[in-house]
């Protein structure tokens, strides 16, 4: 169970503990759909390992304006 750092619908991290150990159970788990994950600044496919520490931002994909 490893403890992120997250940033969703925010302007800063947060530190959370998930269940989830791929980006994939991420979305599952935290309602991901329809966003972007970052992991440590990379775009990253859903089958990419989680570990203790990561920074994740999740960005809205459709997000539309300036």
């Amino acid at each position: 169970m490893p403890k992120i750092n997250l940033l969703k619908d925010s302007s800063s991290f947060s530190e959370v503990d998930v269940a989830a150990s791929t980006v994939g159970q991420l979305r599952d788990e935290l309602e991901l759909a329809g966003y972007t994950v970052n992991v440590d600044r990379t775009i990253v496919q859903d089958t990419h390992e989680l570990a203790e520490g990561q920074y994740v931002a999740a960005v809205k994909s459709n997000k539309t304006g300036g």
